[in-house]
């Protein structure tokens, strides 16, 4: 009898911790988006090319993690400490089939962004790049 209900608090204890990591997992996924949706508002708001690449590479470097497509630390990381990136902590998250395209996609114009010109060609991708992120978080995020 006692050993059943040591197995019975041992299951328990194993579903919850893994129901605190779901939770955590999802909490740092939510952090990372906002995030990355506050620097993409950063970007869209620079006075000067360099500033507006720098903090729509912040967005990439949230989006991609590190080591991740396209991360470059040289940007710095704000996200560093949230999560593993938002493609890597997607995967966990109960709409990440629905969501992953626009993710991809946000992704895609971030790189594209981060690589353009003019300040008004990086404002536009940051402003595109945050709409993305903006349906994300309506849809599940």
């Amino acid at each position: 009898m006692i050993e059943r209900m040591q197995r019975s608090l041992l299951v328990i204890a194993i579903a919850a911790l893994a129901l605190s990591g779901a939770v955590s997992a999802q909490d740092a996924f939510e952090t990372q988006l906002a995030t990355a949706v506050q620097h993409a508002e950063f970007s869209m708001g620079a006075d000067d090319v360099d500033m507006a690449v720098r903090h729509l590479g912040h967005v990439l470097n949230c989006i991609a993690g590190e080591g991740g497509e396209g991360f470059d630390g040289s940007w710095g990381h704000p996200c560093d400490g949230q999560g593993a990136g938002l493609v890597s902590d997607i995967e966990g998250h109960a709409a990440a089939a629905d969501l992953m395209a626009v993710l991809r996609s946000a992704h895609g114009l971030a790189m594209e962004g981060v690589e353009a010109g003019s300040l008004g060609a990086v404002q536009a991708a940051a402003a595109g790049v945050r709409a993305l992120l903006l349906v994300i978080g309506e849809h599940g995020g």
